[in-house]
């Protein structure tokens, strides 16, 4: 049953909404999820993450979910630049000094059963929040659309995950105080038996591009590309035709790619901008995308979306219970904990002259 009175109403049941389920559901009575999407939907993402990953993941609780999705750690990667050829290890640090990466479409439901297996999580799946209620400045309350039924639900607490385009944070009035438009665009494809080592990544940085190659599960393999709007503008053609040829002329990626195979389609995003919203207010929160958007040519979504939650959940056990109305702050603790990553990004999303 969706409607009724909920402590926590999650829009959204990807990394971050179901990380913030989990992470909510000791200090709430009863959390709903409200995820739009199938449960056999392919995303062309994956998430990506360091040693302050592992130690965020562990921090909440999560680290043996992720591990037990099956993705090999990685412990060191090549890094081709022009013709030049550096190898890099990591530093053993700890037992967190390690790199992982893994598709979103075996990582999101794994978190997703984790938080179900709270007890008093419920998942409503597919459906979606097509509108806020309130009194005053306060949100009181949802609706739900599922099976093409609205149902009327009220919270203490709305957090809005529903990623970069959220209309939930535009009715919020959240507006972005920040914007930097990206001239990346990201493709990537899964492939099988690639003859790579499955301890190991690979990044190849050429003009205007990023290859990259990325174990991710069992014999399987993420190998993407970022490439700069204007070497496409510059080429005339479509980006998948110039992700097939910097794969193809790579001399390490190449020749793997013609002795494996390729498991799922190719995808990916452009013309992405970078974006901050508020975190909180009166009786709502955004997590992950929705509030705060990094450029994936980067790779630290993962790590940004784990932040804003942990923020969330540690506000929420120092007031000891589900409370919509003392969320003030963290916007700046957000944005201070995540300045380096964004200003990497940033400066990446610079424009700047691409060698033809």
């Amino acid at each position: 049953m969706i409607a009724g009175h909920w402590n926590v109403v999650v829009a959204g049941g990807r990394i971050a909404g179901a990380v913030t389920a989990w992470a909510l559901a000791p200090y709430a009575e009863s959390v709903l999820v409200v995820d739009a999407s199938q449960a056999t939907s392919f995303w062309p993402q994956q998430a990506t993450w360091d040693r302050e990953g592992n130690l965020l993941w562990a921090e909440l609780g999560l680290l043996d979910t992720v591990l037990a999705c099956g993705a090999p750690r990685t412990y060191g990667h090549t890094l081709r630049v022009d013709d030049e050829v550096v190898e890099h290890d990591y530093p053993q640090q700890d037992g967190y000094s390690y790199r992982m990466t893994l598709p979103r479409e075996v990582l999101d439901p794994a978190l997703l059963r984790a938080a179900e297996g709270r007890g008093n999580v419920t998942v409503a799946r597919p459906a979606r929040v097509t509108g806020i209620t309130g009194q005053g400045d306060r949100v009181r309350g949802v609706t739900v659309r599922a099976g093409g039924v609205d149902h009327q639900v009220s919270c203490d607490l709305l957090v809005l995950a529903d990623g970069r385009l959220s209309r939930n944070a535009d009715r919020l009035g959240a507006e972005p105080y920040r914007v930097v438009p990206s001239p990346w665009v990201a493709l990537l494809a899964y492939y099988q038996d690639l003859p790579l080592r499955p301890d190991r990544g690979y990044f190849s940085s050429q003009p205007g591009s990023l290859a990259i190659s990325t174990p991710c599960g069992p014999r399987q393999w993420c190998v993407s590309t970022d490439m700069h709007q204007r070497l496409i503008d510059e080429s005339g053609g479509h980006p998948a035709r110039q992700y097939a040829r910097i794969l193809a002329e790579d001399p390490h990626i190449g020749p793997a790619l013609r002795a494996g195979r390729q498991i799922s389609k190719l995808g990916g995003a452009g013309k992405l901008r970078m974006q901050r919203r508020p975190m909180s207010g009166s009786g709502w929160c955004l997590v992950g995308d929705a509030g705060y958007h990094l450029d994936p040519v980067t790779a630290r979504g993962t790590k940004s979306a784990l932040t804003a939650a942990r923020i969330l959940r540690d506000r929420i056990a120092e007031l000891g219970g589900i409370d919509g109305d003392r969320l003030g702050g963290l916007t700046e603790q957000r944005d201070a904990a995540l300045e380096a990553d964004w200003l990497v990004a940033e400066e990446l999303c610079q424009p700047a002259p691409v060698a033809s």
